[in-house]
């Protein structure tokens, strides 16, 4: 029988795996929705039941000890069992809740669905809450449910690798400055004589970008946000780097200039969610996304 002192240590429990997962008894207080005081009053009463000392706290953060790292890997698959359960026993709702995605903005810029409306309609009551980050998030911080990284994922029981490809980029310039300027022959002829508009968030995973830009003559704009180097492409300033299936009505793709620079992205899925129905159709929707591009 389940008293109400096994729901107490259930809590315990549970506040015990967030503090493993985030390090912090603050950062675990805000992803249950609880106070300090509410964290460290279930820690302080599940050492008492265990007899044993389950978290160590120094300047660094707050970390388990052995014995309590060997029982929060029996909690792990506790929020995957309930999640199994409701999608076992609620059918009718399968396609309905939230489904949390993180994405780095320049792909985000490139990748903005294409048939969202239709995939509205057709799961109306799914809702897709999507995070756009300068550079590649840190997924295992935030509570995704999947995410598209632009460096290789680390090992981790939390999460995994369902996919990798590389996207091709070209060079881009609007057709205003192709007519004041000219079309530049070569890489050549670009660096030493067109005005650039530098990403800088390249330099962190576009092998040789860096050094581009050190040889590039005429850099006139520089960001590391993806949206601002496309406005800044589209009204005239110069010549930058997206996606090659970027391409929109007022700017113009300049081929062959930019071989071998791409970017290799990653489509992580979290282990406890991703067999979800919801979250796998959205995932499944964003992996064809990223196909087209």
């Amino acid at each position: 029988m389940i008293t109400k002192k096994s729901l107490q240590n259930l809590n315990g429990l549970l506040m015990l795996s967030a503090i493993a997962k985030y390090q912090s008894k603050r950062k675990a207080a805000e992803a249950t929705n609880s106070s300090i005081d509410t964290v460290n009053k279930y820690i302080s009463n599940l050492e008492q039941v265990l007899g044993i000392k389950l978290v160590v706290n120094n300047a660094k953060g707050s970390h388990l000890t052995s014995r309590a790292r060997l029982i929060v890997e029996q909690v792990e698959n506790v929020q995957d069992m309930l999640d199994k359960i409701y999608s076992q026993h609620r059918p009718e709702n399968k396609y309905e809740g939230n489904v949390c995605v993180c994405l780095p903005q320049v792909i985000s810029a490139a990748l903005f669905p294409s048939g969202v409306a239709a995939f509205g309609s057709e799961y109306p009551d799914i809702k897709v809450i999507s995070f756009s980050t300068l550079g590649s998030p840190d997924y295992r911080e935030m509570g995704i449910d999947f995410g598209i990284l632009t460096s290789p994922p680390e090992d981790s029981r939390e999460f995994s690798l369902l996919y990798e490809k590389s996207i091709k980029c070209d060079f881009f310039s609007s057709r205003a400055y192709l007519e004041k300027y000219g079309c530049p022959e070569n890489l050549a002829d670009l660096l030493k004589n067109h005005r650039m508009v530098n990403g800088l968030q390249y330099e962190n995973y576009i092998p040789g970008w860096k050094e581009l830009m050190q040889q590039a003559q005429h850099i006139v704009f520089s960001s590391n946000s993806a949206f601002a180097v496309a406005e800044a492409i589209k009204h005239d300033l110069g010549i930058g780097l997206m996606p090659s299936r970027f391409t929109k009505g007022e700017i113009c793709r300049l081929d062959r200039l930019a071989n071998g620079l791409d970017i290799t992205v990653y489509l992580i899925a979290n282990n406890f969610t991703k067999d979800i129905p919801r979250v796998k159709i959205v995932t499944d929707y964003y992996k064809a996304a990223l196909d087209r591009i």
